[in-house]
């Protein structure tokens, strides 16, 4: 909860998803990366690593990329490439591991991908868990990890593919803000009625109470729609699950034009959730919420 309005300044909610990305780092005799994700977000994490590090140069190595987080559906896969890669070369150079750095760093490497990223993506990826974040400054973001354990009764989340959007989650950063100078207090009112929503999603969660939880995961994708960053294409699929006693909404930047990426949906009856995308040609898969963050592990044959 809390895309684009935590851009400026509004809180967010946010959560990682059983979904990995491996990152795996061994000497070389040169440079070799090998993986599907962006090149050039590899390329700059290791030279803000190198910065970090006070380095001339970095050895040859070679970096294997091996991921279940498909790139540009708004999972924060660059924020995992990003994490992934800037911890695990930091441990393989030097055999330092410190979230914080990491995760600092993994914000600059962001901001190269996306221009005027919140900080949220990468913090999640970096400290798993539920998690409260606020950008209050750009040299100061408040975060918290909340002491919140999904219940059994409201553990019921699906992804929905929608298809890759045609935006970039860049590009839709930069349109919102273009809204945002043209209707100042429009949007000053539908940030402020996305903080309240994520509240009262963070309040249903912690006491367990699924009808306000619904609620509010509603009236937050509804001001998003009028944000214009939820493609028309889309809006059908979740009328459709709203009318069934559901809810979902999109995740990160969105879409325009014509997919928007992930849907997060949230039912209590898979089989009715199912039936829906069925209808309407998407595919659902389910997920946790609330897991790990980056770890460190070695290989067994090292």
């Amino acid at each position: 909860m809390g895309e684009h309005a935590v851009v400026y300044g509004k809180p967010a909610l946010l959560s990682a998803i059983n979904k990995r990305m491996r990152v795996s780092i061994e000497e070389a005799l040169k440079m070799d990366i090998v993986t599907t994700e962006s090149p050039a977000c590899i390329t700059y994490a290791l030279e803000k690593v190198k910065e970090y590090l006070k380095l001339d140069a970095l050895p040859p190595m070679r970096i294997s990329i091996d991921s279940d987080i498909p790139a540009g559906f708004h999972l924060g896969s660059s924020a995992a490439t990003a994490v992934g890669v800037v911890a695990a070369s930091i441990y393989f150079l030097k055999k330092l591991w410190n979230p914080t750095h990491i995760n600092a760093i993994a914000y600059e490497v962001e901001k190269k991908q996306h221009g005027n990223p919140s900080g949220g993506d990468n913090t999640a990826v970096t400290f798993g868990g539920l998690l409260w974040f606020r950008k209050e400054l750009e040299f100061f973001k408040s975060m918290r990890q909340l002491d919140i354990t999904i219940s059994s009764a409201l553990n019921h989340f699906f992804l929905i593919n929608t298809g890759r959007p045609k935006e970039t989650t860049g590009e839709m950063v930069a349109y919102v803000r273009s809204k945002v100078a043209a209707h100042t207090s429009q949007y000053k009112k539908l940030f402020d009625e996305n903080e309240e929503q994520t509240k009262n999603v963070a309040i249903a969660l912690k006491e367990g109470k699924e009808t306000d939880f619904v609620d509010g995961i509603k009236r937050g994708e509804h001001t998003l729609e009028q944000m214009g960053v939820v493609s028309k294409h889309v809006i059908p699929v979740i009328r459709a699950i709203e009318r069934a006693g559901g809810a979902a909404k999109i995740l990160g930047g969105g879409g325009r034009t014509d997919g928007v990426g992930f849907l997060l949906c949230y039912h209590n009856n898979i089989k009715t959730a199912e039936k829906l995308c069925v209808k309407y040609k998407y595919g659902i898969q389910e997920i946790q919420l609330g897991e790990e963050g980056v770890k460190l592990e070695k290989r067994s044959n090292l």
